[in-house]
């Protein structure tokens, strides 16, 4: 992780943009890095961001979506889901995506989400890119969330949103 701090850093001290870390040619060895790097992928969304091109909320709002019933999506795999999930949410893997597009809604917002925000990012470019413009992922992940959520419902004793935090 130090070591793409230092990247990004450097990107900044000689007047890099949030472009420029999209198309940064990092060293790819398999047991650390994947072929684009983490840093590539900030750049990626960064940019998507900016352009206006990807839509986000923060995990402090999913309890209000939670609240309000809002469609939300957990891309995560079953497995996954089965260990914690957000109440009410729909789980539709990654993997299953392509085949259980008519089960998603085209005319209300459709939020996503996965366990560190890797996949629902893919899964909403993916949706977006077959003209569902509805789609908005949730940044910060289930994990962010349930630390989010865990901190805020032990110092306020509210009830839970999610079935069971995760902490891994």
């Amino acid at each position: 992780m130090t070591k793409r701090i230092d990247i990004i850093a450097t990107a900044i001290k000689y007047g890099g943009t949030v472009e420029d870390l999209k198309d940064l040619e990092l060293s790819y060895a398999p047991p650390f890095s994947t072929a684009k790097d983490i840093v590539n992928y900030a750049g990626y969304v960064g940019t998507n961001l900016l352009n206006g091109d990807f839509r986000q909320v923060n995990v402090d709002k999913v309890r209000e979506l939670v609240e309000k019933g809002s469609i939300i999506i957990d891309v995560r795999e079953r497995y996954e889901y089965e260990r914690g999930h957000i109440k009410g949410a729909i789980n539709i893997p990654l993997s299953e995506l392509r085949n259980r597009i008519k089960e998603i809604p085209r005319d209300k917002p459709v939020y996503l989400h996965c366990r560190t925000g890797q996949r629902s990012y893919n899964a909403t470019l993916a949706l977006q890119n077959i003209g569902f413009d509805n789609i908005v992922n949730i940044a910060g992940s289930f994990l962010g969330l349930s630390f989010y959520e865990y901190y805020n419902d032990q110092i306020s004793n509210r009830d839970r949103i999610v079935t069971e935090y995760n902490f891994r």
